[in-house]
């Protein structure tokens, strides 16, 4: 016999509180949540003193075969997973579809981001696992006989409320989605979006396929039979997409967090079939210790272990500095502007209407008031400056100029309280270590030296180190500025690592930091007569993102006008 908990020691809403409590230590947030409406859904409202802020609507009465406990958890797990709305919506746009298609494919998102962040919540507490399992079967149980799979919305969900054996000896595309509910599981925060790009061709030729066949219909001379009928009930997608998914009707204007789409999957349409089956598979390996990371979080008073594997922290002889002052000066307008931008989302407050926002609460009649376009100030930024302390930067004064730079951004926000600058100079040798010297305040700018133990480019841990750094920090804006001379190179027991297998491991450790932040800028540094190799850098980053520096003396203007375009660019 189970136990049951005391409700009268704690009630069912003081522990739905206790676990909104969870979710908001780990995500720096503030979670209300209202017991009103037909729906189960969370809503972003905005960045308040540097702490998010999200509602929850709690479905009263119960949506049919959802239990309260179980819609909570789940629209929590979309806060605590960082589920990516508006990066979907851009995504989805870059496909340029039409209204219906548009519907579609967000649907199937919501569908893959549904399964994927039900696996994390269930590696992190195993009943969950299964409530949300039993959720799934007792919703499936509900689809009845009047199960429509032709749709691929449907069909998803289908295979996602365990209707299998009905499904799998009735359309060819049982497979190609049974896979992707398998392949979205445990992977970082975008990789929904990543199995949805290759879902893309079976959509598009489904929707065809269902678009052709309406048409003949509608052409019909003789009256429809009734297997015809559920034909076009089926093709309707306004009306028959399942609404007793877990987050029905979530406003895709109000994104939680991370609004910007990753560079990778910019330019989706080109990827070739084997580009997105790696792409997933780092997906998945991204997204193996995002349960680690929590827990650790929980238990250690939100510290984490900075220090990835091989890493040696080692003192580095000091060597004197210079800072540019007409560059810091330049520098200070850039950081507070930074600080100074504005942040639109939908409220209840504000001076504008939100033309759509407010039609689209009159076609559903729920909260028109819920429609304002609301502007406010966001607070704190943390930036990390991560050095290559590597040979080939003791060519034409490279470190030196590095030195001088981040002394000089030290002297650009000495008196701005709410940017916090940290910094690291690394290098590895040829056993596969890195080391590694942590550059925490201005006085500590003269260990930007190199050192003859270490002298490698292991570019891949150098992005992970900086990502655990950024974590610790905590502004708000997260920005990581790589400072090298743009050539990975990386050995292990004596071996270098060829080239274009170094490059897929830099790729991976690239992915890890992009689920800490998505701002990643890269300063190249050369030297006069010595050609800067960008070539390894480039195709990691937007040349947008990439900065060649030679002089920085002779150039503060060209600096100071690109930094700020690279800046501004970034955190948009």
């Amino acid at each position: 016999m189970p136990t049951k908990r005391n409700i009268d020691l704690l009630s069912n809403k003081e522990m739905f509180v206790k676990y909104a409590s969870v979710v908001e230590f780990v995500r720096n947030a503030k979670i209300t949540i209202i017991h009103s409406g037909g729906q189960n859904k969370v809503q972003y409202k905005g960045d308040r003193e540097g702490v998010d802020q999200y509602t929850i609507w709690s479905a009263t009465p119960n949506v049919e075969g959802i239990e309260k406990l179980i819609g909570i958890i789940h629209e929590l797990a979309h806060v605590l997973f960082e589920s990516p709305f508006l990066p979907t919506t851009k995504l989805i746009k870059q496909w340029q579809p039409t209204a219906q298609m548009h519907a579609i494919y967000f649907n199937m998102f919501n569908v893959l981001e549904d399964q994927r962040i039900e696996s994390h919540m269930g590696k992190m507490y195993l009943k969950h696992g299964d409530r949300f399992m039993k959720t799934r079967t007792k919703l499936g149980l509900l689809q009845g006989m009047n199960l429509k799979f032709r749709n691929p919305v449907n069909l998803a969900l289908g295979i996602r409320f365990n209707r299998d054996e009905d499904l799998i000896n009735r359309t060819e595309y049982y497979q190609v989605f049974k896979d992707a509910l398998d392949n979205v599981e445990f992977t970082d925060k975008f990789g929904a979006l990543r199995v949805l790009i290759s879902l893309k061709p079976i959509i598009d030729k489904m929707m065809k396929e269902i678009n052709n066949r309406v048409e003949e219909l509608t052409q019909h001379s003789q009256p429809l039979t009734d297997s015809e009928r559920s034909e076009l009930t089926d093709a309707d997608m306004d009306n028959n997409v399942n609404q007793q998914r877990f987050n029905s009707n979530r406003d895709r204007s109000n994104d939680v967090q991370e609004s910007e789409l990753p560079e990778e999957l910019e330019d989706s349409l080109d990827m070739s079939e084997e580009e997105i089956e790696n792409m997933i598979e780092d997906s998945k390996e991204a997204g193996q210790e995002i349960v680690n990371e929590i827990y650790a979080q929980l238990r250690g008073n939100n510290e984490v272990d900075k220090t990835p594997s091989g890493v040696v922290n080692i003192k580095r002889l000091d060597s004197k500095y210079t800072v540019n002052y007409p560059i810091a000066r330049g520098l200070i307008r850039v950081f507070k502007h930074l600080m100074m931008r504005h942040k639109e989302f939908i409220d209840y407050e504000g001076d504008e209407v939100d033309v759509e926002a407010y039609v689209e609460g009159v076609i559903r009649g729920n909260d028109m008031s819920n429609c304002r376009i609301n502007k406010r100030t966001t607070h704190g930024a943390s930036i990390v400056v991560s050095i290559d302390g590597s040979g080939s930067m003791s060519y034409g004064n490279r470190i030196e100029t590095a030195r001088n730079l981040v002394a000089t951004m030290y002297e650009s926000i000495k008196n701005l309280d709410n940017v916090e600058l940290r910094a690291n100079v690394w290098s590895g040798n040829s056993q596969g270590q890195m080391g590694v010297t942590e550059i925490n305040n201005a006085k500590e700018v003269k260990s930007i030296t190199l050192t003859n133990r270490y002298y490698s480019t292991p570019t891949h841990i150098a992005f992970e180190y900086s990502a655990n750094m950024l974590k610790e920090m905590k502004g708000s804006k997260k920005l990581m500025i790589v400072i090298t001379d743009g050539q990975p190179a990386y050995s292990k027991n004596g071996f270098r690592i060829p080239d274009r297998t170094y490059l897929k491991m830099c790729k991976k450790s690239l992915l890890k930091a992009r689920c800490v932040t998505n701002n990643i800028v890269c300063i190249l540094v050369g030297g006069r007569g010595y050609r800067t190799h960008t070539g390894m850098m480039g195709e990691m980053l937007k040349p947008s993102n990439l900065m060649v520096v030679d002089n920085m003396e002779s150039a503060s203007e060209t600096v100071i006008k690109r930094f700020k375009q690279m800046v501004i660019r970034s955190l948009v």
